[in-house]
């Protein structure tokens, strides 16, 4: 593995409709973590199509439990990565569609990386109640 990792992240608003911006990022970066792509849970294997060179992880956060979508798709989290760094990445499960993460095994050991999209704080206690409950790193790490 390279010592020099780079990566950045993106808040989308719509893989689909930022798919030049996203394929830039690719080429100049090793991991892209993304959030707000909109992508229904079936669409999610588009977010491997978008560069060659790199494979992707991630989760929806549109429930099509009932058949029934009302609205459009927001949210949901991702993570690209690049192809030469598979075999020193491991894909962390979740239970959650506000994170995806990673863990990265490094010649110092491994580094946990979470794309993340919080809730958005209105400055009343609901938002604070949304924001404090996801308490990330217990759903992750082990």
């Amino acid at each position: 593995m390279t010592s020099d990792i780079k990566m950045c992240t993106y808040n989308c608003h719509s893989i689909k409709n930022s798919w030049a911006e996203v394929q830039q990022l690719c080429a100049d970066h090793d991991l892209i973590l993304l959030q707000e792509h909109w992508l229904l849970p079936d669409e999610l294997q588009i977010l491997s199509d978008v560069h060659i060179d790199f494979l992707a992880c991630g989760s929806s956060a549109v429930d099509i439990g009932s058949n029934i979508l009302v609205g459009r798709p927001y949210g949901g989290t991702a993570i690209l990565y690049r192809r030469t760094l598979a075999d020193c990445i491991t894909v962390e499960q979740t239970d959650d569609s506000r994170y995806t993460g990673i863990k990265l095994n490094t010649r110092y050991g491994p580094v946990l990386i979470l794309s993340v999209y919080m809730p958005t704080d209105y400055h009343d206690e609901e938002s604070l109640e949304r924001y404090t409950e996801k308490d990330i790193l217990k759903h992750v790490v082990r």
